[in-house]
């Protein structure tokens, strides 16, 4: 038979079987995807028919060398989340939470050719604060699984935009999910939805950040991963956009012991992911920060906008893995700032 039976130096098991080719010899038997890498290399194994890998930093995956059998009823499923966004500063908007892609029925398109190979992971930064001032916030960076297009198992989950701060650009920054507007200027639009086209199985989560108002002087709010941002009115500021719920990928499946990376389980569901960030005002006039933190939000990692009280305050952080925008500062003066993006996180997950 020679070579013709082999693709990349190894043997193509599905035909010869575990007994070998003409020369007798044993090889591998045909395993179905699976590999290692992440915090936990060997991967977690809850018992529920599933190994987990999580990555809270960009590294590899190294696809195993016996990976011979493409089993199309073997699910591999992959969740990317982006880096939420920066909330401005002064009275800044809130930053938009980092989009979300989950990538499913994954063993159709990574083909057995990848054997032996390392699949690179990337994993988005929460957008950080800006120095003391007016300035808008940054955004999130990206998340991605794979190597840049055309491999149809590539995909991408786009960083949080932030929220706008009273220097200009004073509307939200575009992103996964949008940055809220300062004052009466725009929200900024959720492109998660327009990443990874022409891949059905892959289904893109993000939202528009909102407006807020002048008299009396509030600010947007981020958009989330299942849901606008709500706009400002004369009682309440911008509404933080909802979080999307993925109860497969629940952190206490994958993480094996309280990670200080997302602390704790309690107050936060784990499996939500990608909460708003919430907006900021000017201090002085009365305001009820309940409704504009929806328990979705927050358990998505959103932050708060920051206290109104006084001379007002910073803008709450979002929470690290969760990919949460970071809240608007509130406040008169140049001091306060807005809170920093939660950082994203890549989890694989197959049969085994």
């Amino acid at each position: 038979m020679g070579n013709s039976w082999f693709k990349k130096e190894k043997p193509l098991l599905g035909l010869l079987g575990s007994g070998g080719g003409a020369g007798g010899g044993s090889v591998a038997a045909p395993e179905p995807f699976n590999g290692t890498g992440g915090e936990v290399p060997g991967g977690v194994e809850p018992g529920n028919g599933y190994r987990y890998h999580y990555y809270k930093t960009p590294g590899n995956f190294d696809v195993s060398e016996n990976y011979t059998e493409a089993d199309p009823t073997s699910a591999i499923e992959i969740l990317l989340v982006a880096g939420g966004g920066n909330g401005g500063n002064r009275s800044g908007g809130g930053g938009g939470a980092g989009g979300v892609a989950k990538m499913g029925s994954m063993q159709s398109y990574i083909p057995v050719d990848t054997a032996g190979t390392s699949i690179p992971i990337v994993v988005g930064e929460g957008g950080a604060t800006q120095p003391i001032g007016e300035s808008p916030g940054n955004p999130g960076s990206d998340s991605t699984f794979g190597p840049a297009a055309p491999q149809p198992w590539y995909g991408i989950a786009k960083g949080g935009g932030g929220g706008g701060g009273d220097q200009t650009p004073q509307g939200g920054a575009p992103g996964g999910s949008g940055g809220g507007g300062h004052y009466e200027k725009a929200g900024g639009e959720g492109i998660q939805p327009t990443q990874n086209p022409g891949k059905p199985w892959v289904s893109n989560y993000g939202s528009d950040g909102s407006t807020g108002q002048t008299s009396p002087w509030r600010s947007g709010a981020g958009g989330g991963a299942s849901g606008a941002a709500g706009n400002s009115n004369p009682t309440v500021r911008g509404v933080a956009g909802n979080s999307q719920n993925f109860p497969d990928f629940d952190v206490p499946l994958y993480m094996p012991a309280p990670d200080p990376y997302r602390p704790g389980i309690n107050p936060l569901p784990g499996y939500h992911y990608g909460g708003g960030g919430g907006a900021g005002d000017y201090p002085g006039f009365l305001d009820n920060d309940g409704p504009a933190m929806p328990p979705g939000a927050l358990y998505g990692g959103g932050g708060y906008g920051g206290t109104h009280t006084g001379s007002g305050g910073p803008g709450y952080g979002g929470i690290n893995g969760t990919g949460g925008g970071g809240g608007g500062a509130s406040g008169s003066s140049d001091g306060p700032t807005g809170g920093v993006g939660g950082k994203g996180i890549v989890v694989i997950r197959y049969q085994v």
